[in-house]
């Protein structure tokens, strides 16, 4: 007699202000952008108002996760398995914003069992931040993009691995997921948090030394980004000591501004932490002895 094809099992979880040229985008580990399955978007119709400030079902695609084969058995693995996730879907939702700009945003994951040709649902793990979803602009996808995304994914996970990705860089990672959200003085403070993070490891001269540091790492038009980094410290500033009310029209013109230079800037260091350097000798050597003899630095992309 013919056998049943067995059950297998995926973590799904929608994606907001998404839009791509492909119907399936595949990334490393097992990793899949897809089109959402009308049987998901059914499921999340159904809890919507349990759930979120805007519909799940809006969501046109998803991210297919990888199910650990050993996530079956005891709680403790299964703790296991949400904490693996948890970190995946982080990894991958900033691979994605390191890549180009976009609002694109995560929304809850869902354990999903797919047995001939239908999946079932089960609301096993909950991670979202779609209720707080700006709808600026949506996250285009390419296909020749997933080479990037994928090249990201890499570096974020071998550094992990090998204990190399510094307290600083997640932190500087964790700071410019955040500036996705909230509002413009938020975002901005978050901005340069993670630039502090990245470029400074004391607390000498750090306007002028944030300033040169990053003008220099991004290499083109070095005294645009230079004006710009201490014109965005200043408004940091600003915000922090609350002297003054901030100009928004200000805001809205840098804000842009320093996420673009935040976007190359982690780029540059995950792919130079990734060579070998360590995050003392890149600030130091790499920045500071190369900015005093006016040289260049290797290419880091």
């Amino acid at each position: 007699m013919p056998t049943d094809k067995p059950v297998e099992k995926e973590w799904l979880c929608p994606l907001y202000s998404f839009d791509s040229d492909s119907e399936v985008v595949d990334l490393a580990e097992g990793i899949q952008i897809k089109r959402m399955p009308s049987d998901l978007a059914k499921f999340l119709e159904g809890h919507e108002s349990d759930l979120f400030w805007i519909r799940p079902s809006d969501a046109k695609w998803m991210l297919s996760l990888p199910y650990s084969s050993e996530a079956i058995g005891d709680i403790n693995s299964m703790f296991e398995e949400w904490d693996r996730i948890k970190k995946l879907l982080f990894n991958v939702i900033i691979a994605l914003r390191l890549c180009h700009t976009g609002s694109v945003t995560a929304g809850p994951v869902l354990e999903a069992k797919f047995s001939i040709g239908t999946y079932t649902f089960a609301f096993k793990l909950i991670i979202t931040q779609a209720f707080e979803l700006r709808q600026e602009t949506t996250y285009h996808l390419s296909q020749p993009n997933a080479l990037d995304i994928n090249k990201l994914l890499i570096s974020i996970r071998k550094l992990d691995k090998e204990g190399k990705l510094h307290s600083s860089v997640d932190t500087a990672l964790r700071r410019f997921s955040s500036s996705y959200y909230g509002g413009a003085e938020d975002r901005l403070i978050d901005q340069m948090i993670a630039f502090e993070s990245l470029y400074i490891g004391d607390n000498k001269e750090l306007r002028y030394k944030l300033a040169l540091r990053t003008a220099f790492l991004l290499g083109e038009n070095k005294e645009n980004v230079f004006d710009d980094m201490k014109k965005a410290y200043d408004l940091r500033s600003q915000i922090v000591h609350g002297n003054e009310p901030v100009d928004k029209s200000k805001l809205e013109e840098t804000i842009p501004k320093t996420e673009e230079y935040l976007r190359q800037s982690i780029r540059k260091f995950l792919s130079l932490l990734s060579q070998g350097y360590s995050l003392k000798k890149l600030r130091e050597k790499l920045l500071d002895e190369n900015i005093l003899k006016s040289d260049g630095i290797p290419d880091t992309e």
